[in-house]
């Protein structure tokens, strides 16, 4: 199902909740993909279409094919963890679905380690680089009930 997209910056500051067993995983994800695929996103987490849960998709183009249809990499990742990373960078223009029209310079990674569980809830470790860590940070973020606000460039 299409939800709203949250974009009140107090909702999305509230705590989410650990993924559980007993949660409706498959029914979040598949509110997550349909909203991701009207609002043309590369990342969603639940807290921005109202569902206060730790669970993010991640859907980033990867490549065109010889047919010109694009591949995709994409990603479901619960109660995940940054564990690990490296290389700090300023990202000119981070935008968010849920600010329209807000670009930020913020400070991200562009190496992380990342504990997550699967949609399966099996625990992974995986390491990202690039647009997906970046994606990736993002999107955890969000998890973390923080937004992009939250890491805004600090000039030394």
């Amino acid at each position: 199902m299409i939800r709203p997209i949250v974009t009140n910056i107090n909702e999305l500051r509230k705590p989410c909740e650990l993924i559980k067993k007993e949660d409706n995983i498959k029914e979040i994800i598949q509110d997550l993909k349909d909203t991701l695929e009207v609002k043309k996103c590369i990342g969603l987490t639940a807290n921005q279409i109202g569902i206060n849960k730790k669970i993010s998709y991640i859907k980033i183009p990867k490549f065109i094919d010889k047919d010109k249809k694009i591949q995709y990499n994409e990603y479901i990742i619960i109660n995940a963890k940054i564990i690990e990373k490296d290389r700090p960078v300023r990202i000119n223009n981070e935008s968010c679905v849920s600010f329209p029209g807000i670009n930020v310079i913020t400070r991200r990674y562009v190496y992380i380690t990342l504990e997550y569980l699967d949609e399966n809830l099996l625990p992974q470790a995986s390491a990202f680089q690039d647009l997906e860590s970046l994606v990736i940070q993002h999107e955890v973020a969000h998890q973390e009930s923080k937004t992009i606000f939250c890491f805004k460039w600090k000039a030394k």
